[in-house]
């Protein structure tokens, strides 16, 4: 328990919260922390009541809160503001790929009397890295006695976090926060680590704690009962991840060692170079304003004659080739995806009726990779490298791999040597536990003998003959008509 008091102390001290704000662990990343918000505040109905009894039809126009959002959020800082009681209103990008400040003080006027006004924005996209102007933003919010919540999901391993900052700019006693969430298992040495909330705490107005149970109550009687005062611990009823909750604050700590100023001019480093160098090649398309500040995190599509290879073959060769791990995907950004893609609200219906046939591998979507500030030189010029390669020949792997539409995957057709781990492995019948091992590693000297074999690998591809056609499932007439990649028969044919 002290340890876990120790690690909420830690997190406050490197997030500049005070004894004004709770600091509380909640469940899975920021889509906990976000959900507990909007429980606190008392925003949602349950979605059974409000099918059957249309509630939210009660609350007058007028009174109804508004949540303004920024074009570039995560899924979890968008579908749970459509589920409350709120109206939605997304600000757009700006000509910049920047949250529209313009727009967002239209919008406040426009809405000004409301009597609950939130401002929820990304302070970074996690799909194009790009950051938001975060002071601007919440000092424009609290002009229009609107209140600042930020999703640091993306942004928080990478940027200082001040809930109350020490401003002495024009109107810098309005850049303080509100709330904030955050997904510390994103932070180096954070997997496993809950959700962060930190916000202020007269925002708890809340008679009943949003988890009522274990830990929340100070005296419970066979009639009545009587919750606690102290927010935090109200607030985090049940059994707590102990353990979990240590880690987090210990990875806060790590990331003040490191300091702030390393890790900005590590990865903006990394992420100018990694731009500049795919920019020379017209294979590679990267997503999102390239000129703006940005995180070291980019996602890019790989053209192919008049189409674009499947984000998640893609992601498969580098796997399989190099041995880098890639995400592919809208990475839970779907309406930003939208936008970035350039697909009209036509097109989007048309994916949506092939996707719930069960076509899930039609669905658009990129790759996405992340520089973080701890890789080497050596790593950074593999990875670059082995995207270029993959640029230029990969689609030659094509007839080698198996597209599976059900599930948009692509599995090489010849079977893995190994056979994956699986817990089901693991035995206790020795008296202990015993599993099957498979730990090999090689120092990054061995990267640029893998770039040569890596090569002549695609080279030898050019004359060689490729395997005859699996033949390709059944699909019906829309998905080849929304195709925007090829398959591997296509090769083989040509």
């Amino acid at each position: 328990t002290r340890f876990r008091e120790e690690a909420r102390a830690i997190i406050r001290r490197c997030l500049g919260a005070t004894d004004d704000h709770a600091v509380l662990f909640c469940g899975s990343g920021s889509t906990a922390a976000i959900n507990r918000m909007i429980a606190v505040m008392g925003l949602s109905i349950p979605c059974n009541l409000e099918d059957r009894y249309q509630l939210s039809d009660a609350i007058p126009a007028g009174e109804r809160p508004v949540v303004f959002i920024g074009p570039y959020e995560h899924h979890s800082n968008e579908l749970p503001w459509r589920e409350s009681i709120a109206d939605v209103v997304t600000i757009p990008e700006d000509g910049d790929g920047h949250i529209d400040l313009d727009r967002l003080e239209n919008e406040l006027l426009a809405y000004a009397d409301r009597p609950l006004k939130i401002g929820s924005f990304s302070a970074a996209s996690n799909v194009t890295g790009i950051l938001s102007n975060v002071r601007s933003i919440s000092i424009a919010l609290h002009k229009h006695g609107a209140l600042s919540f930020w999703d640091f999901a993306a942004a928080a391993p990478y940027v200082s976090i001040e809930m109350s900052p020490d401003d002495d700019g024009v109107d810098g006693h309005l850049a303080y926060k509100d709330a904030i969430f955050i997904s510390p298992h994103k932070l180096i040495g954070g997997p496993g680590t809950p959700g962060l909330l930190v916000a202020r705490k007269e925002l708890f107005t809340n008679r009943v704690p949003a988890m009522p149970g274990g830990g929340t109550v100070a005296y419970v009687n066979p009639e009545d009962h009587r919750y606690l005062d102290d927010i935090e611990h109200r607030e985090e009823g049940g059994t707590p991840a102990i353990v979990e909750s240590i880690r987090a604050g210990l990875v806060f700590q790590l990331k003040e060692a490191v300091g702030m100023d390393a890790i900005r001019e590590r990865e903006e480093s990394f992420i100018s170079r990694a731009i500049a160098s795919w920019d020379t090649n017209p294979n590679v398309e990267v997503l999102g304003n390239h000129d703006a500040d940005r995180l070291s995190i980019v996602s890019f599509v790989i053209r192919h004659e008049n189409q674009y290879l499947h984000h998640n073959f893609v992601v498969a060769v580098l796997n399989d080739l190099f041995g880098i791990q890639s995400r592919g995907g809208c990475s839970c950004a779907g309406p930003y995806g939208h936008r970035l893609l350039g697909i009209d609200i036509e097109r989007s219906h048309e994916f949506e009726r092939e996707i719930t046939r069960g076509c899930e591998g039609i669905k658009p979507g990129w790759v996405r990779v992340n520089f973080n500030y701890f890789i080497s030189e050596a790593v950074f010029d593999f990875v670059i490298e082995a995207v270029h390669m993959v640029a230029n020949d990969g689609w030659r792997l094509l007839p080698y791999y198996r597209f599976e539409p059900d599930t948009g995957l692509w599995k090489h057709r010849k079977p893995a040597g190994d056979p994956p781990l699986s817990l089901h492995d693991v035995s206790y019948e020795g008296g202990g536990m015993a599993f099957r091992s498979r730990r090999h590693s090689h120092g990054e000297g061995e990267l640029a003998g893998y770039l040569v074999e890596a090569k002549g690998i695609l080279a030898g591809l050019a004359d060689a003959v490729p395997p005859p056609p699996l033949g390709f499932p059944m699909v019906t007439e829309d998905f080849e008509h929304l195709r925007w990649f090829p398959l591997p028969d296509d090769i083989s044919a040509d």
